[in-house]
């Protein structure tokens, strides 16, 4: 039993998964500081126009291009979701601690089975209901509506999980006769060009951001790109070195690097029923990726970097 028992190829995709989650810790982290010297639009447009670059070059290298693209109701719906998800993140991201969001947005791949079921009309077993039901009590923790403890910011996480669950839902239902990278830079096109509009109608104060922006904050935006693009790149290598079942609870160590970097970077330390919360979130999401990984088409790997 152990290591031994265990094939190569899964102990890759498990080191893949694990590093995944700390780098979209990490970019989360950088995301949080970012916003602490510059709007909220700007980030993102930014952030996307990197993306943008970046699925550009992977589409001209590939020798074999496949234009599918799919149904166009559902690229809108899919990179409509996103976009609602994404500004949620960056909200919730300005407000509230780093681990809070990160243990709130794990809920997406329990919401997901929720609306799999209802949308999809995927089977869901008693054990992945009791998965679901893991995860809200572990959200009304972390939230408490009604405590004094309550902060009404803390439903930009629920709101961005949400989003992101009715994003992965779509991308599941797509993804069947779309092209993944064809969609991601589609994806990538409509975020970049709907946060350049509302630039436009919201303009910044390019004067003042360049006074105050130093070549620090450029750094630390191309370190967020970079994380949040090689986080993307080892989750697809994750998909294609493991079994989801195997791999997927792994994910989940992003929580705990969040707690981590929140307390190292920021002075965060969750209380006793955050921690609580967020230990129900993550024992409801790992077993439910564990449940679902035998079925691929219904799971995917949890990610929280908008």
């Amino acid at each position: 039993m152990g290591r031994d028992m265990l094939p190569s190829s899964q102990r890759h995709g498990i080191a893949l998964a694990t590093l995944t989650a700390l780098l979209f810790a990490g970019s989360d982290a950088l995301i949080k500081q970012l916003l602490l010297f510059a709007p909220l639009l700007l980030v993102l447009w930014l952030r996307y126009l990197f993306q943008i670059g970046v699925m550009s070059l992977w589409l001209v290298a590939r020798r074999q291009a496949s234009h599918r693209v799919g149904p166009w109701q559902l690229q809108l719906m899919r990179c409509s979701f996103l976009t609602v998800s994404s500004v949620s993140g960056y909200l919730a991201l300005s407000h509230v601690s780093l681990a809070v969001y990160t243990a709130l947005m794990m809920m997406a791949p329990v919401l997901s089975v929720v609306l799999g079921r209802v949308v999809l009309k995927e089977t869901v077993s008693t054990a992945q209901w009791l998965c679901v039901l893991l995860g809200l009590l572990g959200m009304l923790a972390v939230l408490r509506p009604g405590l004094s403890t309550w902060n009404a910011h803390m439903l930009w996480p629920v709101a961005c999980s949400i989003a992101y669950a009715a994003f992965q839902v779509t991308s599941r239902k797509l993804m069947v006769s779309a092209d993944i990278v064809i969609s991601n830079f589609l994806l990538a096109v409509f975020i970049a060009t709907i946060t350049g509009f509302a630039l436009l109608i919201w303009p910044v104060n390019w004067t003042a951001i360049g006074q105050e922006l130093g070549f620090q904050w450029w750094v630390m935006l191309g370190g967020m790109c970079l994380f949040a693009t090689a986080g993307q790149l080892t989750l697809t290598a994750t998909h294609q070195k493991s079994t989801l079942s195997v791999a997927a609870p792994f994910a989940y160590l992003q929580i705990v690097f969040a707690v981590i970097i929140g307390l190292l970077f920021f002075g965060h330390w969750p209380d006793n029923m955050t921690l609580l919360g967020t230990a129900l979130i993550a024992v409801g999401g790992a077993a439910s990726a564990w449940l679902n990984g035998k079925s691929p088409a219904t799971i995917q790997l949890p990610s929280t970097t908008p």
